[in-house]
């Protein structure tokens, strides 16, 4: 049995360069997939993919909204950094209870574009905004457990660093 089980995301609250933004519907997290080679050498029977530990695909995201409070920042081209709060629900199963974790996402992101919403009745005439990730951090109840700058050239899953063997072997 498990000891614990992630319900729902109570509530959520998105900061935009430090401000607060109101009305945002939903965020899509980036995606982090590794780069990954296919070996097919003479004598094996297939081919294996095998990725790379310390190079990953280029990352997106993207925040929709309902023209809210500071939506309109949202738009502005150029680097921003972004950072999405959530109040997770928890149940511990031995104990019968529920609490909650705090989990944080810290993004610096690169505008791309945006997607005005539909013009129906009754629809608050919402956007999708488009950004590429330069920098994606995750944190899990104090913990940094998953961590890509592509400038500086980190990689850190669950504090192990990925990155410096390989920057080791180049000094």
């Amino acid at each position: 049995m498990p000891q614990k089980v992630y319900n729902n995301i109570e509530d959520y609250r998105i900061l935009w360069d430090g401000q607060v933004v109101e009305d945002v519907t939903s965020v899509t997290l980036p995606s982090i997939a590794r780069t990954s080679t296919s070996i097919d050498a003479s004598g094996m029977v297939a081919a294996v993919d095998v990725p790379s530990m310390y190079h990953v695909d280029a990352m997106d995201a993207s925040v929709a909204h309902n023209n809210g409070m500071n939506c309109e920042k949202l738009r502005t081209p150029g680097k921003h950094t972004v950072e999405l709060r959530l109040a997770r629900q928890r149940y511990s199963v031995a104990q019968a209870e529920i609490g909650f974790d705090s989990v944080k996402y810290r993004m610096v992101v690169l505008h791309k574009g945006g997607e005005e919403g539909s013009v129906e009745r009754n629809n608050p005439l919402g956007a999708t905004e488009n950004f590429s990730v330069i920098r994606y951090e995750k944190e899990i109840a104090g913990q940094v457990v998953e961590l890509v700058d592509a400038m500086s050239g980190q990689i850190e899953v669950n504090g192990m660093d990925y990155a410096s063997p390989v920057q080791s072997l180049l000094n």
